[in-house]
């Protein structure tokens, strides 16, 4: 599994969109790229809902705000109606990009996903396409505050704070 290091460049990963575009990371703008588990798991249909509350705001601040899962686009568009998210949005994350991305992945079993998923996760990936900051949690419970992370990658951006926990 390769490693994802803050401050390092954000691996050359494209997701194609719901639109059919495909999305890179870096590229002039700031990115926040979250995965959230899929269209099975009841914790991500509320996620959604207040991921959609905060994207207008996540905009006016200059952040690109994209969702990701394994997930179809057959099963992501219904919980994309259910939950009222308009914003970017990539479907089919495949098993080799989450090994990319150093992510948790879980097998299907008994959870109503139609494949393996990725757990929780954020990388914020700043205007020159370094990795700015990385949450990778492994429970659908240890998933990332987008309120604090708003507040804090604006503050990061605003007063050219270095990405930390680059070392180990």
């Amino acid at each position: 599994m390769p490693s994802i290091e803050p401050g390092g460049a954000f691996p050359p990963i494209s997701l194609t969109l719901l639109t059919g575009e495909d999305m890179t990371f870096g590229a002039g703008h700031w990115h926040l790229l979250v995965i959230y588990r899929g269209a099975h798991c009841p914790m991500c249909r509320a996620y959604l809902t207040a991921a959609e509350a905060l994207r207008p705001r996540f905009a006016a601040a200059g952040f690109n705000l994209v969702l990701a899962s394994a997930d179809s686009a057959e099963r992501t568009r219904p919980l994309l109606s259910e939950t009222g998210y308009n914003g970017p949005v990539a479907a089919g994350l495949s098993v080799d990009q989450m090994r990319e991305l150093g992510v948790h992945k879980t097998p299907a079993g008994d959870t109503g996903a139609a494949g393996p998923f990725a757990e929780p996760a954020a990388f914020a990936v700043d205007a020159e396409g370094r990795l700015h900051l990385v949450q990778i949690g492994n429970a659908p419970y240890a998933r990332p505050d987008l309120e604090a992370l708003l507040a804090g990658l604006t503050y990061d951006r605003d007063n050219a704070i270095q990405p930390r926990g680059g070392a180990r």
